[in-house]
Formats: C-alpha cells, sequence, structure tokens
C-alpha cells in the first residue's frame, strides 16, 4: 500500500513538471503568429498546425480519470479520518479537495460511455451530488455536526455508487474507510509538533 502511494505521489509530480514545462517552454500559436512577420501578426493568422501538435501534446501528458478518482478517494478517505478526530479546519480542507478532485475528474472525461454505448453526462450527475448530499455534508462540517457528518458521508457513499453504477462499473464500490492511510499529515487537532 504504501508503495503505491509512493508510486503515485512521484507519477503526479512527474506529471506536473511535463505539463509545467511544457507550458512555459512552448511559445502561443498568437505569440508564433507574431514573429513569423508583420504580414502574418496583421491578419491575425494562427498557424494551426503548431496548435494541433500543441493540443495532441497536451492529450499525451493528461492523466486518465482513474488517476483524478484515486486522488478522490485519498482525499474523501482522509476526510472521514479529520472529522472523526473532530479536526474541523482539516475537514473543510479534505472536503473541498474533494470536490475539486472531483471536479478535475470530470474536466478529464465529461461523458463517458455505458457498456450499451449511451453516453453518460458525469456533470449533470455531480451536479445533483454536489448540490444534495455534498451539501449536507459541507453544513454538518460547518457546524461540526459529527453527527450530521456521519450520516452525510454515507449517503455520499452512496452517491458516489450510483454514479460508478450509472458509468456501468458496479464493481467500484466505496465504503467508509477502515483505517487511514499513511500520510504525514496528523488529523489530530491537539497534537503537538514535532513527535
Amino acid at each position: 500500500m504504501r508503495a503505491k502511494i509512493i508510486v503515485r505521489s512521484v507519477l503526479l509530480v512527474v506529471a506536473g513538471a511535463a505539463l509545467g514545462g511544457l507550458l512555459v517552454t512552448r511559445i502561443s500559436p498568437l505569440q508564433r503568429t507574431q514573429a513569423a512577420g508583420p504580414a502574418a501578426a496583421a491578419t491575425g493568422a494562427i498557424d494551426l498546425v503548431a496548435l494541433k501538435a500543441d493540443v495532441d501534446r497536451l492529450k499525451e501528458i493528461v492523466p486518465s480519470q482513474s488517476h483524478a478518482m484515486t486522488d478522490v478517494g485519498y482525499q474523501f478517505a482522509n476526510l472521514w479520518f479529520a472529522a472523526d478526530k473532530k479536526n474541523w479546519p482539516l475537514a473543510t480542507f479534505y472536503f473541498n479537495e474533494t470536490r475539486s478532485h472531483i471536479r478535475w475528474t470530470i474536466r478529464i472525461r465529461p461523458v463517458r460511455k455505458n457498456l450499451a454505448g449511451g453516453p453518460v453526462e458525469l456533470k449533470g450527475i455531480f451536479d445533483g451530488i454536489e448540490n444534495g448530499v455534498m451539501n449536507s455534508l459541507k453544513e454538518s462540517i460547518e457546524k461540526k455536526d459529527h453527527g450530521q457528518f456521519v450520516t452525510s458521508y454515507r449517503q455520499m457513499v452512496e452517491a458516489c455508487y450510483a454514479c460508478h453504477k450509472a458509468s456501468d462499473k458496479p464493481f467500484l464500490r466505496p465504503m467508509i474507510p477502515l483505517t487511514e492511510s499513511q500520510s504525514i499529515i496528523n488529523p489530530d487537532p491537539n497534537a503537538s509538533w514535532p513527535e
């Protein structure tokens, strides 16, 4: 388990570095057009071949949806343990990270195909979850209401599973985490540092 976390972390860092390097070192299509000379710049022409090459390169380095969902699982599991320790600021952090990473997952692949080949609109599914049970989960954290948190968290797990089933992935069964993942973040709000 620890090796998986380390490998996943290294892959995230490498992908981030590659994407950052690409963005920093590549010249935008508009800048290329301006460098091509006053005639091209005056017409606003864009080098479509270079633009296509940039898009193709970016597609090659975008992580898979399953990679992003692994990150969602990590954030969401940590949320459980932060709230269990009643560390509400940390719970707020993990809640926001969970929501942010779900949105990232949807941006990576907004529409999945079910086994019949039909579209599964993930944004529509998540909009319902976000406006419903996720609001309740957020409210429980803001109120520091552990009982409401447990109920809302369980409902969120059920909503996640409903999305997995809608995507014809019923074998992806989320659950209430049993043990904390190995993390360098201490969820105990009364912990001293360094330990």
